[in-house]
């Protein structure tokens, strides 16, 4: 009887962890190169680079785009507001404002719209193709 009450909550587990996965995907969703575009253009999102500063100097980044990198996400955003635009460059955005999160190739930021969920930030997308499709499409870049 100890075994099927251990697999039974393993199978719950998995479950668990599946339909928060599901719910994660849904409520980020994705935006294509155009819509990011059009959204710098526009102002209406603010695209936040997760990459490394060292990164941004040798490769360039989307003109608009802001950076905080994947791994200071959390302490950022527990970070005041004023030590937060002192070190970032940029305001800390509400929880509601339209975050989208890029990187290189789109890993890092599916990994960075998981943790700004999980700080209760609603309106996050991420861009799967990230920089590598920026450039490819021939989006404006700069260098730091």
């Amino acid at each position: 009887m100890h075994f099927v009450t251990r697999i039974t909550r393993r199978l719950a587990q998995f479950n668990s962890n599946f339909s928060h996965s599901i719910a994660m995907a849904q409520s980020t969703g994705t935006l294509n190169f155009e819509e990011v575009r059009a959204g710098l253009e526009k102002k209406s999102l603010i695209y936040m680079d997760v990459r490394n500063q060292s990164e941004l100097q040798s490769d360039g980044k989307a003109v608009g785009s802001v950076n905080l990198p994947l791994p200071e996400i959390i302490e950022a955003f527990a970070s005041s507001d004023v030590d937060f635009k002192n070190k970032y460059g940029f305001d800390k955005p509400d929880k509601s404002a339209p975050l989208v999160v890029g990187c290189f190739a789109g890993k890092r930021a599916a990994a960075a719209g998981e943790q700004l969920t999980s700080l209760g930030f609603n309106n996050i997308k991420v861009y799967p193709g990230s920089f590598s499709d920026w450039k490819s499409n021939g989006g404006p870049i700069s260098k730091e």
